[in-house]
């Protein structure tokens, strides 16, 4: 079967099925786009700010704090277990598109329909780019007319169109949208130096907005590398713009997202100058290595291999630690006591055993793309195998970083979708109507993720129910409920955090962000301690209130581990003597008390 850029199977009728126009194309995508935006804002714009995650709510505390006249370079989160506070990892270049929303909803209503307007649009804004993205990285892979395929199957998708939802303006979304950006481009820079520069800019992009993204910026600059070094001087003009405009929006990234008192530091989980360094350095050493003299495939190889031995030799001068275990600075409590139990951040093996069935489904929908790569490897074209190969080397390194922490199971699953859509693209080619429509029924992630339920209950494996968020157990109504108090430092369970920070006037001590070690361990030394260590942790911290969540899972579980515990007993009826219980309003569910010296 040929793919993109050569003629398909199936005969004229079957071929004009999927033969549109790009402007056609376009205006499809658009129409998909509107009625997603259309159906979750009208219902989900009521719930946008209850349904928000702890990352989101850490967000909107970052741009409350910049409209109200925080430094663009200054990240300090000083409500954060203070009097130190928390410098972030995060960046403005997520901050700034969100404030001037919710500045300029803020001069036409209300606070809270200005902040609901805000977190719902957001998401739809980021959404744009990324189905058009899909649709791209469709086409690259099964031909003209296929993208509308993979918009489509996209917006079927549950977990990557998730990171769209109203509510979600935490930075995954727009990581995911350059993400496939970078991608789609990097698919077509043999074709176009737009689609080249394209593909350097969102990758500068996703390294200045978050680590995570790494690894898919790591694989598709060497997969654009290899390219080059396999067939040479065809893609030569593109992967030398690509290695240039990458270098160069690196430094412009760094420059604008790091103060200059920062410049030197060592850092590791965001965009520090042993990337800078590595982007300079491989980026303007790949544009080099497509200007040197030295011929054949032989030769290519031994420049990229030099360039490789510079990366790692800048990165392990100028910040060794970044080549080993992001996490390994981290005391050995906050690593088994919290990290370890963050559902997301586990391991494959060990998300399996607590949550066997969401991880067969997980499984079946990347293993599902895995299989479709493969299928389109063995019937593409020759002229397009390179393509294939690409996208496919990227879902495969997403589907290795989720078995390392299965919150890279989104990207995964959102790399599987364009080739899922080009073999639905391939069918209708080959089979008609009829058959594309079987394969559209059967190849979308929403039916693999039925059969994967189906085949799990079938095989009699335990179902458990999703952990839900303190911010959904304990509802923001509760937390605005704290307003009534007077500002002061809450001793708080880890994930009630950022909710107390973005929707009252407290201070809190723990929020879930390796940075805040200091407060982690206070908190795990409150939460899993006696009454007396629990109140030497208050006393010691100057807390004036301690705030619990008592649906949080953390906290039940450790109501159930310990009965004798401060938990337990403060969530029981009769609270320790030193603390105050607060009657914040009527039928609410988060618990706070007032802290007696």
């Amino acid at each position: 079967m040929a793919m993109a850029g050569a003629a398909p199977l199936g005969g004229e009728r079957q071929r004009a099925l999927f033969q549109g126009d790009r402007r056609s194309e376009t205006a499809l995508v658009l129409f998909i786009w509107a009625v997603f935006v259309l159906f979750t804002g009208y219902g989900g714009y009521a719930k946008a700010i209850e349904v928000m995650s702890t990352d989101d709510a850490m967000r909107l505390v970052e741009v409350r704090d910049f409209l109200a006249g925080q430094g663009w370079y200054d990240l300090m989160q000083r409500r954060l277990n203070p009097p130190d506070g928390v410098f972030m990892h995060w960046s403005r270049v997520i901050d700034l598109p969100i404030a001037l929303l919710l500045a300029t909803f803020d001069r036409a209503a209300s606070a809270d329909a200005a902040l609901r307007l805000t977190v719902t649009v957001w998401p739809a804004l980021t959404l744009l780019p990324a189905l058009f993205a899909v649709a791209s990285l469709t086409r690259s892979l099964g031909g003209a007319g296929a993208g509308v395929m993979g918009a489509f199957l996209f917006a079927l998708s549950p977990e990557p169109m998730g990171r769209f939802a109203p509510g979600m303006i935490d930075h995954h979304g727009p990581q995911l949208a350059l993400a496939l950006i970078m991608l789609a481009c990097a698919l077509r820079l043999d074709r176009s130096v737009r689609a080249a520069a394209g593909a350097g800019l969102a990758g500068a992009a996703m390294l200045a907005i978050g680590m995570e993204t790494l690894p898919t910026v790591a694989v598709i600059a060497a997969a654009v590398a290899l390219r080059w070094a396999v067939t040479g001087p065809e893609v030569a003009r593109g992967t030398a713009v690509f290695g240039v405009v990458f270098a160069l929006a690196t430094l412009v990234a760094f420059l604008i997202d790091v103060a200059p008192e920062r410049w030197f530091l060592p850092v590791c989980d965001a965009l520090g100058p042993a990337h800078l360094g590595a982007a300079i350095v491989g980026g303007s050493g790949l544009a080099l290595a497509t200007r040197s003299p030295g011929d054949g495939a032989a030769a290519r190889f031994a420049g990229l291999a030099l360039i490789g031995v510079m990366v790692v030799l800048v990165v392990a001068f100028v910040a060794p630690a970044c080549l080993g275990d992001p996490y390994a600075a981290l005391p050995e409590i906050v690593r088994t006591e919290w990290l370890e139990k963050v559902p997301d951040a586990r391991g494959a093996l060990a998300f399996a055993q607590d949550e066997l069935e969401p991880a067969l489904v997980i499984a079946m929908l990347a293993l599902s793309g895995v299989g479709a790569a493969m299928w389109l490897s063995l019937r593409c074209a020759a002229g397009e195998r390179w393509r294939v190969w690409t996208g496919s080397a990227v879902l495969v390194v997403s589907c290795l970083v989720a078995c390392w922490q299965v919150r890279g199971a989104t990207f995964a699953l959102a790399f599987a979708i364009p080739f899922l859509a080009a073999c639905v693209a391939a069918l209708a080619r080959s089979g008609g109507p009829l058959r594309g429509a079987v394969g559209l029924l059967a190849l979308n992630h929403t039916t693999l993720a039925v059969l994967g339920l189906g085949a799990a209950a079938a095989l009699g494996l335990p179902t458990k129910p999703a952990a839900s968020m303190a911010a959904k157990l304990c509802p923001v109504a509760d937390y605005r409920a704290l307003n009534a108090l007077t500002p002061g430092l809450a001793l708080n369970n880890i994930d009630s955090g950022p909710h107390i920070l973005a929707f009252s006037r407290l201070s809190a001590v723990a929020a879930p962000y390796h940075r805040n070690v200091d407060g982690i361990a206070a908190q795990i030394e409150m939460m899993t301690g006696s009454e007396e260590t629990a109140r030497a942790v208050a006393l010691s911290r100057r807390a004036a209130y301690v705030v619990l969540c008592p649906g949080d899972p953390d906290v039940r579980a450790e109501q159930k581990r310990n009965p004798s515990g401060f938990v337990a007993k403060a969530l029981g009826p009769t609270p320790p003597a030193w603390l105050t219980p607060i009657d914040l309003a009527r039928g609410t569910a988060l618990r706070a008390f007032r802290v007696s010296p």
